[in-house]
């Protein structure tokens, strides 16, 4: 049985990562093309954020083997997860909050002027949608509630994975003694 601490140092457990941010990406797809929910500036965030874990999967999957390249892979995903909840539990609180009629957000993404990617790739991250709006629930839960859960659960496995990483680490070296038998 392959312990948590060695999941960073096989591809197979990358390669999930990043098959879930893929499918992640093609249920938002969906929401936007099929049923015709726009997103807003905040959901545009959000799927960064879910791009951002997709490339430390691949940064993981390709350096599985590498050390830095695996830390490089794991702090990107605590990155990003982090990132995303913050951004999801924002736009959560802005859509329940009393005052929701009130609840405005940007006009537009606010990326950097070397990278406007709702220029470039206007499918996939222009923000024509509205923050407060709610289009769509699910168990009485919209959009960003989900996402929420989403990325609360991919920072508390990333938190678990790393740590269990790092003792691991310590235990082949016996640097660290966890317990005396």
């Amino acid at each position: 049985m392959l312990s948590i601490g060695q999941w960073p140092t096989k591809p197979f457990a990358w390669l999930l990562l990043f098959l879930g941010c893929a499918a992640l990406l093609g249920a938002a797809l969906y929401f936007q093309a099929v049923l015709g929910l726009e997103p807003c500036v905040k959901c545009v965030y959000q799927r960064m954020a879910v791009v951002g874990i997709a490339l430390s999967a691949i940064v993981g999957l390709i350096g599985s083997g590498f050390a830095l390249l695996r830390w490089a892979g794991l702090l990107g995903w605590l990155y990003s997860s982090f990132e995303g909840l913050r951004i999801a539990y924002d736009h959560w609180d802005l859509q329940t909050s009393k005052n929701a009629f009130f609840a405005v957000c940007e006009s537009a993404p606010n990326f950097p002027g070397w990278a406007p990617l709702h220029e470039w790739l206007p499918g996939l991250f222009a923000a024509p949608g509205l923050c407060g709006d709610i289009d769509w629930q699910w168990l009485g839960m919209g959009m960003p509630g989900w996402m929420t859960f989403i990325f609360g659960g991919l920072l508390v496995i990333a938190v678990i994975v790393t740590i269990a990483h790092f003792i691991s680490l310590f235990k082949k070296r016996d640097g660290l003694v966890l317990y005396h038998k």
